[in-house]
This record gives structure tokens, sequence and C-alpha cells, in this order.
């Protein structure tokens, strides 16, 4: 296709709303159509957007013949159903993660993309230019061989209000289905995709919430180099104190610790939607760095690679240099990459086999934890250069 790219929203919460403006303000993007059971929230994004069209059903937008993509910003247990309801009609996906909550769902996603000829896209730190810069300098071996990778991240997940849903680990909630999507991919891009083998320990320290709180694990990939993953999302310490107060939004934090409510469980679904969310996010209107999810070192036989605020330190024997990467554009580069790969007829990255294998090693870092052991891992797809 050429021209405009023409999107709708599924899921108008908070990630609906996060990527509403990036839909709207982007060259060569029109958003066309939004989606939700509320009514009331239907309601109140088109009173301030009379032109965008609203569905109380997926299938309704994606039959509308007014979306060529939707971005998929529904609750986990959904995205299966949204997913293949959008590739009966020929609509292209985007998807947030984690891309589902069990194997099955994620391979009937992956051969319904496949069998309707559409492109299913995974919204991921792994296309960050920061990441994308390190694999290519790690691909070409000009510091050698990769010998480890180190992802560590401390943040206040389990501080925000949260709803039921995405506390609960059997619908994939807790930190390891909603935060560790972003790490592992990361991870995973950089070490080439191929993990051969998980070992974990998940814990559940939070008093208000039965659901993981933190993950520490261990990865192996295929040729033998290994990898670390620690994520706590307990809010006392924040890793932005180890990366220039930048988090994975890139946006510059005061870094100032002040007295924190701890949550005492999940917020009702009505009290929660009744304190309202900003409909759009004010983006290009302040200086932006690149986004550091965690502190990651990647390390190789002749030098270490890390995240600067603009790019990525490299150190070798010559001393330390500062490779500045193009700017981030957030979830305008996936709606970017959709409409290029539709225009010139090529493939996306990260795609559904992609998400999959992700999801294979969520899986496995929670089945290691729960039966300390080793898990074995088979659908894992080799990352591009």
């Amino acid at each position: 296709m050429a021209g405009t790219l023409r999107v709708g929203i599924a899921g108008m919460g908070n990630e609906g709303h996060q990527v509403a403006p990036y839909a709207l303000k982007t060259e060569g993007i029109e958003l066309t159509a939004v989606a939700d059971l509320r009514r009331d929230a239907l309601d109140s994004f088109q009173a301030q957007h009379p032109e965008v069209q609203t569905f109380e059903s997926v299938a309704a937008m994606c039959e509308s013949a007014i979306v060529d993509a939707i971005w998929i910003a529904t609750p986990n247990p959904v995205h299966a159903e949204n997913t293949i309801t959008a590739a009966e009609r020929g609509v292209n996906v985007i998807l947030e993660k984690p891309m589902t909550i069990t194997i099955k769902d994620a391979t009937r996603m992956v051969e319904a993309a496949e069998k309707y000829g559409i492109r299913l896209l995974l919204h991921s730190h792994a296309s960050d230019p920061p990441i994308v810069k390190m694999r290519e300098i790690i691909a070409s071996g000009r510091i050698g061989r990769l010998i480890g990778i180190h992802s560590m991240s401390y943040k206040g997940w389990l501080r925000s209000p949260r709803l039921p849903f995405e506390v609960d680990t059997s619908l994939g909630g807790g930190v390891v289905f909603r935060q560790g999507p972003h790490q592992i991919e990361i991870v995973r891009r950089l070490g080439g995709g191929m993990v051969k083998r998980v070992r974990a320990h998940t814990g559940r320290w939070h008093s208000g919430f039965d659901t993981e709180g933190d993950y520490t694990a261990l990865l192996e990939f295929a040729d033998g180099t290994p990898a670390t993953l620690v994520f706590y999302g307990y809010g006392y310490f924040n890793v932005t104190d180890l990366t220039w107060n930048i988090g994975e939004s890139g946006n510059v934090t005061s870094g100032t610790y002040r007295k924190q409510t701890r949550q005492s469980g999940p917020m009702d679904p009505a009290e929660f939607y009744a304190r309202g969310r900003r409909l759009e996010r004010e983006t290009g209107e302040r200086e932006r760095k690149q986004p550091i999810y965690g502190l990651t070192v990647v390390s190789c036989e002749g030098g270490d690679m890390r995240q600067s605020p603009d790019g990525i330190y490299l150190y070798t024997d010559d001393g330390c240099e500062e490779i500045v990467c193009h700017p981030w554009q957030e979830r305008a580069t996936d709606f970017i990459g959709m409409r290029e790969a539709l225009a010139h007829n090529q493939p996306v990255f990260p795609d559904g086999r992609w998400g999959r294998a992700t999801l294979e090693v969520i899986l496995a870092i929670l089945e290691s934890s729960r039966e300390n052991r080793d898990v074995e891992l088979a659908y894992q797809v080799p990352a591009p250069v």
C-alpha cells in the first residue's frame, strides 16, 4: 500500500490513551477508529476527537473498512481473540506486551497472521535505537565474541494503582508477564535470540498482591553465552539513580525521593476509570533522551557496552567512546514500521514468532521458579542484525 496508513486502537484504557497521541500526530498515519467495551470511554474520547469513529467491539471496527491496521491495547487474556479477529478480516496488528499468556494461543496468533497474510508487529524496547546499535556492534565482531549480558531494573510497578487482572498471574498479571517482556526482548536481541534454557526465582513480597513482584533469571543462549535478568517492582530503590534519572520513557525525572503510598490491593475498576486518564500525552514539546529500560551491560572479549543518554558507551582498550544514535520516536516507531512494511511489501520486526519466543521465556521463568529446575526452550527464533 502507499499513502496514509489508517489505524484503529482496540482498548481505550491506560495503554490506549498512551498510543492515541502518536496515531494523531505521526505523519502518514490517520487515526480513524477506536474500540472499547465501555461506552463512556468511547464517548469521552470522541468528544475531543469527533472525526474518529467509535466501536463497541474489535470485530465491528475491523469490519468497518476504515482501518488498515489496529493497535491492540486490551487486557492480556483477549490479545489472541482480538488478533485472530483482525487477521480473519485482513487487518494488520500492532500488539502490546505480552503477546498473550499461553503458547497455544501464541501459536494460533502466528498461524492466523500467516494464513491471512497480515503483519503482526510487537511493540518492544528491542527496537530502541541503542539496542539496535549494540546488536550491530556485536554482530560485526568489532569487539570480539559476546561473553555475557547483565540487565537490572528496579521500579515502582506495584506502587501504582492496579486493576484486578493486572495483578492476577493466571490472567497475565504480575511483573513477569507485564514487565518481563521488554527486558527479555532487549536481552534476547542483544544475545542473538536463541535462548537454550532458563533458571529463575520469583518473589511475592507485597502483602497487598498475590502475584510476582520480582524475578531473577539466568538465561543461557544456544552458543553458551549467559545473561542475567533482575527485576524488582516494589518501588523503594529506583534504577534511574544509575541511569541519569532517565527511564523507559526517555524523559528525565527529578530523581527526588518522597513519601510514597503503599497500595493495599487492586483497585475497583469503576474507581480506577473514574479517576480518569489524560487522553493525550504531550509529545515533542520537551527534550527526550533515549529510553533506558534499566541498566544493561553487554560484555564482549574486547570491550563492554551500555546505554548513554543519547546512545551507547563503548569501553575498549582505547578508552570510552560514545556513539550517538538517531532519536527515538516511541510508539510512532511502530506506526511508521507498519506503514513502511506494507508500502514496500516487507516483513516486520518483532513479529509473531519473536513474540511467541519471548512468551516462552516468560513462562519458563515462572515454571523454573515454581519447580526449582532448569527449563529447556523449543520456540526460539534468531534476532536480526
